[in-house]
């Protein structure tokens, strides 16, 4: 089978679409990828792709306004925008005759939420059937599978989301099919751009360097990014320490931080900020020992790559969703109650979580991993100065990836909290039911935190069971007064969901869920298809609600 993949994200977001790639062309699907056009160097990282379709989506937007100047009284003119939207959509035609002359497609998936996305995987596929993210034949917004449908209520609520993104594209596109550990490999350097870029280290760096370590700089927001000053002061002490020459990476953008990072740093380091195209880039990251980074692209690179990463994860950004796809990487959060905080949000603690974790303590797992060849947790002085939470990935035993705490943060109120949801709405998702002795395990592993509130889990429990008695009854008079009440209960349930930040990742779901009827069928089919499936919804919140009763 043709499969045409539609991933219309960033640098790092589209490398990480790469397991659901190898999870397609391993169940025998030839797979062609639909990407935007700035960032079709990255996409062809990308192995097993039968084809590379970048979109001109900058060329499509452009022609939907294009100003165009119109004669008035006299010799007077004024410019106006026309929409010339005849021309964009002449382009998405000649767009869209391309891939089918080229890549004949028997189905397309969309791993980009959004309306935008849907639309032109819809546009696109025409007749053929569509998975992901999609619209209907009437424009309504459709999630193929219920993990696309958390997928997207995982986007909107980040703190609760306990699956890493790379999980998501690859349950999205793939669905039920069998599941194991991601194969997340990028393309390694051609061998000629790899030698032209050791020769440059070689001819740049002090004649008694061991090797190299990369610091990328950057983050796509300023909140996200570990201080400059940090980075050369655990450059100091690498070079010091260690003999390894740090390695300067970031884009043309970033080369204000590179020039900060120069004039405070005493030790010999290269700068390679805006100095690499992305394939000498790859090639840097594939001859240094280990990467320090902020959550970037350049940190999926890496591990794509098989490079060690020691990733930090201030303000937003945690590692339980967008952490590198490579086992044995050492992910770093402040431990601030604060932690992580809302998109869209003004801090109120001068962005303490950015200064939080010292330089010192990076040094020490920076050293440990180089000489004994594991994170070790630093003692004395450097970790009494940081307030730390140390992750490392690894794989778990359904083959989706996991952290696992280093610093002893197991036990705490969010990482037990996200363990529950990932163990009930994984077997949710799945049409798995857990039984008694699981969620009795649920209850014992929840109940080292401190007493709890359980109102609003209450209170939408109380509405579910009345959304059910209601359509079980209007099932029984046949309709009636009782299925005019349905739609206020609904949405009653799933506002008292989405209000509380503990259980809005479970509100979309809860839509995806009761979304019956979309066929309009018989009434009686809609209504028993609904009881059953707030009964099933039910189970998941009374369960999820019981495990972490007593967690604060």
């Amino acid at each position: 089978m043709n499969t045409l993949l539609i991933n219309l994200t960033r640098f790092g977001d589209l490398l990480q679409s790469r397991a659901a790639i190898a999870d397609l062309t391993r169940c025998g699907d030839n797979v062609a990828l639909v990407c935007l056009e700035n960032f079709a160097s990255a996409a062809e990282l990308l192995p097993d792709t039968a084809h590379i379709a970048p979109l001109p989506s900058a060329a499509l937007l452009a022609g939907l306004a294009a100003e165009q100047r119109y004669p008035f009284r006299g010799d007077r003119q004024r410019a106006l925008p026309r929409k010339e939207w005849h021309k964009s959509l002449a382009a998405l035609a000649a767009f869209r005759a391309g891939l089918e002359a080229t890549f004949p497609f028997d189905r397309v998936c969309n791993l980009t939420p959004g309306i935008a996305a849907g639309l032109l995987t819809r546009y696109l596929a025409g007749t053929r059937p569509c998975s992901g993210f999609f619209v209907d034949e009437h424009g309504f917004g459709v999630n193929g599978n219920s993990w696309a449908a958390f997928f997207m209520g995982a986007g909107l609520e980040r703190g609760l989301s306990p699956f890493n993104i790379v999980d998501l594209f690859r349950k999205t596109a793939a669905g039920d099919r069998a599941f194991g550990p991601g194969i997340a490999l990028l393309r390694e350097p051609e061998k000629n751009v790899l030698d032209a870029v050791r020769e440059r280290l070689l001819r740049e760096a002090p004649p008694d360097t061991r090797s190299f370590i990369a610091l990328q700089l950057g983050a796509s927001d300023d909140r996200r990014r570990w201080p400059v000053e940090y980075f050369v002061a655990l450059g100091d002490i690498i070079w010091s320490k260690t003999g390894r020459c740090p390695l300067v990476l970031g884009s043309e953008a970033e080369r204000n931080l590179a020039a900060r990072y120069a004039a405070k740093a005493l030790h010999p380091h290269i700068n390679l900020c805006g100095r690499t195209d992305l394939r000498e880039l790859s090639a840097a990251l594939r001859l240094s020992e280990l990467l320090v980074g902020n959550d970037t692209g350049t940190v999926h690179l890496a591990a794509g790559l098989d490079v060690p990463v020691l990733a930090v994860f201030p303000a937003t950004a945690q590692p339980f969703d967008t952490g590198p796809y490579r086992e044995d990487c050492c992910c770093l959060e402040p431990d601030l109650p604060c932690h992580p905080c809302g998109f869209g949000k003004n801090c109120p603690h001068d962005m303490q979580c950015r200064y939080t974790l010292k330089p010192e303590f990076f040094a020490s797992l920076v050293v440990s991993r180089l000489n004994e060849g594991r994170w070790i947790l630093p003692e004395g002085d450097a970790a009494a100065d940081s307030a730390a939470r140390v992750w490392i990935t690894r794989f778990d035993e359904q083959g989706f990836m996991d952290v696992h705490s280093l610093s002893g943060h197991e036990n705490s109120s969010r990482a037990v909290r996200l363990a529950v949801l990932r163990r009930l709405i994984r077997a949710f998702l799945n049409d798995e039911d857990l039984d008694e002795e699981q969620n009795s395990d649920l209850s014992r592993s929840a109940a080292g935190g401190p007493q709890g509130k359980e109102g609003a889990g209450l209170r939408a429990a109380a509405l579910l069971e009345l959304l059910r008695q209601q359509a079980a009854l209007a099932l029984k008079q046949g309709g009636g007064a009782t299925l005019a009440r349905l739609p206020a209960t609904w949405r009653k349930a799933h506002d008292t969901l989405r209000s509380d930040p503990e259980l809005a990742v479970l509100a979309l779901l809860f839509v995806q869920t009761t979304q019956c009827g979309r066929d309009s069928g018989p009434i009686q089919q809609e209504l028993t298809d609904l009881v059953r499936a707030v009964e099933r919804f039910s189970r998941l919140l009374n369960s999820y609600v019981r495990a972490t009763a007593m967690l604060a």
